[in-house]
């Protein structure tokens, strides 16, 4: 049985956040379109590293709009857990062909899938962390989250925001 998150008791118990960055740790929707929104701009996508280990797929990336850093994110995408072949090698090749937006990806192949958030957190970031996301910022809002598809967890996402000072 899962643990449920109740973000807002979480949420609201965190330090010094702008109603922003609370929506985007909260939000069960897609982090792409509330970007977009709130910066007026397309989300571009800078891959880090990638890679498939045992039929896993690894994936690092930093999320900007208008050359600005906001989010770092990893994935974890067990491509066995999409039944459908074709659409599971659709899927790969557009995570390793291109760098498109993980909810972009969902809704290119229109895919109906919910959010389950696992943590919501401000902590500690490693160095590599701060240098893609260019800040000095020691601790950043973060969050866990599995994207479930067909009862199936299809991708295991970690975001670290660093949009505050940028609103």
């Amino acid at each position: 049985m899962a643990i449920v998150v109740k973000p807002y008791r979480i949420i609201n118990n965190l330090p010094n956040l702008r109603n922003e960055e609370k929506m985007l740790l909260g939000t069960d929707g897609s982090v792409t379109n509330l970007l977009e929104i709130l910066f007026n701009g397309e989300v571009t996508v800078k891959t880090i590293s990638q890679e498939i280990i045992d039929n896993i797929n690894h994936r690092s990336v930093v999320l900007k709009i208008k050359d600005i850093p906001l989010v770092y994110a990893t994935s974890k995408i067990p491509l066995k857990n999409i039944n459908n072949e074709t659409l599971r090698n659709s899927i790969k090749r557009d995570l390793l062909s291109a760098d498109i937006p993980i909810g972009k990806i969902l809704k290119i192949h229109n895919l109906e899938t919910r959010r389950e958030i696992k943590e919501i957190c401000c902590s500690k970031v490693d160095e590599t962390i701060k240098e893609h996301l260019k800040t000095e910022k020691e601790i950043l809002p973060q969050r866990t989250y599995n994207i479930i598809y067909k009862n199936k967890i299809l991708m295991e996402i970690t975001e670290v925001f660093n949009v505050g000072e940028f609103l």
